[in-house]
């Protein structure tokens, strides 16, 4: 398959993770694992991510934005520094989570709870440098490499992960085989990352550069994305175990669309810094595929998705399709890359202050609505906040930067596509729950 640009290897790279996930949740439930072990390996990965969210990819999110003011001699030991860094704080991270029992998330009812923690210590600390890889692809711009890479790295977990929950019927097994599989990730990263195999300098002065820089962003991923786990922590806090993995197959944006847009964003910050212009109109092209392929498929789930879970899953499910739908609506702040121009200003410390009051407002909405509508409250809540927090930046980059939005939104499409979006799930609402 040709691969035209960076940002279509990304793409397809990311959707090839998801695809995974969500089959390996998928063959779960018709191998006959119960929800309370499904429940534990949603718990498994959402301790992982709640813990490593914010600084792998804010530390992804900098390297973007930093490596191109780099000097020649900078960049051949930058990869190699950044991998120390991030190893050193995925040891932390994993220490942290070992002695406090999965950041206390893990109860001692839980089944994971049973001497298992280790297990999600030994994950984080393999997992926390590999995202260097797709990074270096994204940096290098060598495409090819990249989905190669997500092919092979994938299909792996997706073989692995099936074959061990069929015949051993453990989910402690599944575990130790995710553990596995990341520990191969690993040992990728080094041979990628530190080939030519030679010697390098660790530089001080490099790190302390670049960590000053990443710390705005980090702040605005664990306060702009920290949603997600927040209603996590939520719903883990005020509902019965067996429920989580209710709320986490329910809790997913549109997958392909959440990837595609993630991985524009993440390959236009470098083509914004080089050329604005370029990147409004790129931006702008993209977006519109998006819109016309992906918004009428979202609709089309919004109206089947009680009957995809069902069929999928299982009736257990049938309350995460209401989850899903309205997690759906988000697509249509999503598709608003106001984020990329705030990037290649370098505007990190509006990010936090951003990041900082949608995390409040979805807090206390969700607080708020988890009286009234249970669940679907919190995720109505998360909604509401990332659309305002959306509106505000796109406030910012047109009175700051004169970019208004229809520069890189195509709003005469945009807004019929949306309205029909929001139609559609008050008239799922109305005759399917």
């Amino acid at each position: 398959m040709k691969i035209k640009t960076t940002t279509s290897a990304y793409q397809l790279y990311q959707i090839l993770r998801l695809v995974v996930l969500v089959l390996i949740s998928i063959a779960l439930v018709k191998l006959s694992f119960s929800r309370e072990e499904t429940s534990v390996f949603e718990l498994f990965l959402f301790v992982i991510n709640i813990s490593t969210f914010f600084w792998v990819i804010g530390i992804g999110n900098s390297i973007l934005s930093y490596y191109s003011g780099l000097n020649t001699k900078e960049k051949e030991s930058f990869f190699q520094n950044i991998f120390f860094l991030l190893q050193f704080a995925g040891l932390i991270i994993a220490l942290l989570l070992y002695f406090t029992n999965g950041l206390g998330l893990v109860k001692n009812e839980d089944i994971l709870s049973i001497g298992r923690t280790k297990l999600i210590a030994f994950y984080l600390f393999f997992y926390s440098p590999t995202l260097l890889i797709e990074i270096k692809y994204i940096i290098k711009k060598e495409k090819e490499k990249l989905l190669k890479y997500g092919i092979v790295i994938f299909s792996l977990q997706l073989v692995l992960i099936i074959a061990v929950a069929a015949i051993t019927n453990s989910i402690f097994q599944v575990l130790i085989a995710m553990t596995f599989w990341i520990f191969i990730r690993w040992i990728w990263t080094i041979s990628t990352v530190f080939k030519p195999f030679g010697r390098f300098t660790l530089s001080k002065i490099l790190l302390k550069g670049f960590v000053l820089f990443s710390l705005p962003i980090i702040a605005h991923i664990l306060l702009g994305n920290g949603m997600e786990y927040i209603d996590g922590l939520i719903v883990n806090s005020s509902f019965k175990p067996d429920l989580f993995s209710v709320y986490r197959y329910g809790a997913r944006e549109f997958p392909v669309i959440l990837i595609l847009i993630g991985a524009l964003r993440s390959t236009m910050i470098p083509d914004a810094i080089e050329n604005i212009e370029n990147a409004l109109e790129n931006i702008k092209k993209e977006t519109r595929k998006i819109i016309i392929v992906f918004f009428p498929v979202a609709i089309l789930l919004m109206l089947s998705s009680k009957f995809l879970y069902t069929f999928f899953y299982s009736e257990e499910y049938t309350y995460s399709a209401l989850l899903f739908n309205i997690y759906l609506l988000i697509i249509s702040s999503r598709i608003i890359l106001a984020e990329v121009f705030i990037y290649a200003n370098k505007m990190n410390k509006l990010f936090m202050k951003v990041s900082f009051w949608e995390l409040v407002a979805n807090i206390v909405l969700s607080l708020i609505f988890l009286r009234f509508w249970g669940i679907a409250g919190i995720a109505f809540a998360t909604f509401i906040a990332f659309l305002v927090s959306k509106l505000f930046l796109v406030f910012i980059v047109h009175s700051k930067y004169d970019i208004p939005l229809n520069k890189y939104l195509d709003l005469k499409l945009y807004f019929p596509m949306t309205l029909l979006l929001y139609l559609s799930f008050i008239i799922s609402l109305f005759v399917f729950f």
